[in-house]
């Protein structure tokens, strides 16, 4: 009962033009970006977090929220038509949604994708509806250590997410937690790695560092590579069938395995879309009702891996509402627009700003719905935009660019921040370095340092509550797990030999 009350009270709050257009554009937008290859949902959300600041709090988030969902359903088109994945989690879906549309099946393929990713937005959004709520209040029973245990055990599970890139991904996170401490001190008011520069006072901003880490470094990978070449022959047979949107109803384990590995993995820290569609498109092979190869043409593949996709939304949005810990750099980027607006996502969220949080389940459920329309109304007019010159789309992202970080603070200081980011994460492309935990990084760093301080004072300097309270406990035993598990598979597989 209590979650329909939400639900109703989320939609009332969605109900004036500024959050309604919001919406709109940013679903619009979203499946742009999505079928634009190279684009993607973050380098927009790092254009768009300046021109959020004059918003309503819920005109904003709901705004990024409809970029960040309407990608994912982008990325399919391109996949299927072009072979050409717009989002890295779309990679699975290309393998069988481009075989099916070279027999001729491409408008079955595009509605299997749409509708499979229509059902995990929905299940998502009813999951963060069903779910946060208890969760936020276990979540209200952490202490100053559990909140440190849980941002570190956050912070490995961002360097397993990397897997050979572990020591280059702690690294960049290490480098986040530093660029968070840069400015004066808040308890002894002394300046920290200031270097003298009185614009260092008040710290590295986010949004900034954001726009450049993301936007302008990826604007500039696409100014400076080669124009890629595509069959372009199978987008005019672009479209959507009406029987076919019903036909993942028909692999209803399928369609589970693909909810329950994106909602899962959606919780977790850093690991992102990718991985939880490509377990899902291998686990969706075992027992598969359809007798077609997978990677031929086979439409479990694309219900399972489009399922999976859209599923992590819902997933991502509870870590960050219930512990204030992004799930990935597109929620991290998201959550600039709480700390803007003087929100802090955590269990407090749930009591101070209720609003809010009903507002952005109803938003998903929304936001999912609009996008669907959009789809079917104008898929083929979208699938031609995969034309577009990415080297004239990089040099429009780089403007926006400058123009949106100078407008968060009318400074050419900013700027100049978003042009040094964009320049360290085009040499992090280069040399095959992550930048994402970097943004994490320092989205987690205030936290962590005022409950680390908050924890040894009140211990006076002791790390035994670490040890002694026992949540904190059960996540540094969690860690120590995690760590030593590469070595622990290797004696037994060597014992087992």
């Amino acid at each position: 009962m209590e979650f329909f009350e939400s639900l109703s009270q989320g939609f009332a709050a969605l109900g004036t033009w500024p959050i309604v257009l919001s919406l709109l554009m940013g679903s619009a937008l979203g499946i742009v970006v999505g079928v634009l290859p190279g684009v993607g949902p973050g380098v927009t959300i790092a254009v768009l977090l300046p021109f959020t600041y004059g918003m309503a709090p819920l005109a904003g988030i709901s705004l990024l929220l409809g970029v960040y969902c309407g990608a994912f359903y982008g990325g399919a088109v391109t996949s299927i038509l072009i072979r050409t994945p717009g989002e890295a989690s779309s990679i699975m879906t290309m393998f069988d949604g481009y075989p099916m549309a070279q027999k001729g099946q491409a408008q079955r393929a595009l509605s299997l994708a749409f509708m499979s990713a229509f059902i995990g937005g929905i299940v998502s959004a009813l999951l963060l509806g069903l779910a946060a709520r208890p969760l936020a209040g276990f979540a209200a029973k952490f202490g100053a250590p559990e909140t440190v245990m849980a941002i570190l055990l956050a912070s490995l599970c961002v360097g397993k997410a990397y897997h050979r890139q572990f020591a280059s991904a702690m690294m960049m996170m290490c480098l986040g937690f530093f660029l968070a401490t840069v400015g004066i001190d808040p308890n002894s008011n002394e300046q920290r790695y200031t270097l003298g520069i009185p614009a260092l006072l008040s710290g590295i901003p986010l949004v900034p560092v954001a726009v450049g880490m993301f936007g302008m470094a990826q604007a500039l990978v696409m100014v400076s590579s080669p124009v890629p070449k595509f069959d372009s022959s199978l987008i005019g047979r672009a479209g959507v069938s009406w029987r076919a949107f019903l036909e993942p109803f028909k692999y209803p384990k399928t369609l589970g395995k693909g909810l329950f590995l994106g909602s899962a993995i959606g919780v977790l820290p850093a690991v992102g879309a990718a991985l939880s569609t490509s377990l899902a498109y291998f686990w969706a092979q075992r027992g598969a009702k359809d007798p077609t190869p997978f990677g031929e043409g086979n439409p479990e593949g694309i219900v399972a891996a489009e399922s999976a996709n859209n599923s992590n939304s819902g997933g991502a949005m509870i870590t960050v509402l219930t512990l204030g810990i992004p799930g990935d750099a597109i929620t991290a980027i998201i959550m600039g627009v709480f700390v803007v607006h003087g929100i802090v996502p955590g269990p407090s969220l749930f009591m101070d700003r209720p609003e809010i949080i009903n507002g952005v389940l109803s938003a998903l459920l929304v936001i999912n719905v609009v996008i669907l329309i959009l789809l079917v109304l104008c898929v083929k007019p979208l699938a031609r935009l995969a034309y577009v010159n990415p080297r004239i789309l990089g040099l429009a992202i780089l403007a926006l660019c400058f123009v949106g970080a100078y407008s968060a603070a009318n400074s050419m200081y900013f700027v100049l921040i978003a042009t040094v980011f964009g320049v360290f994460g085009l040499v992090c492309a280069r040399a095959n370095i992550p930048t994402i935990p970097l943004i994490l990084g320092m989205v987690m760093g205030d936290t962590l340092e005022s409950t680390l301080r908050q924890a040894l004072g009140r211990s006076d300097g002791s790390l035994m509550p670490f040890i002694e309270r026992p949540i904190s406990a059960s996540i540094l035993a969690v860690m120590v797990l995690m760590l030593i598990w590469p070595w622990l598979s290797r004696i037994v597989s060597s014992r087992k030999a």
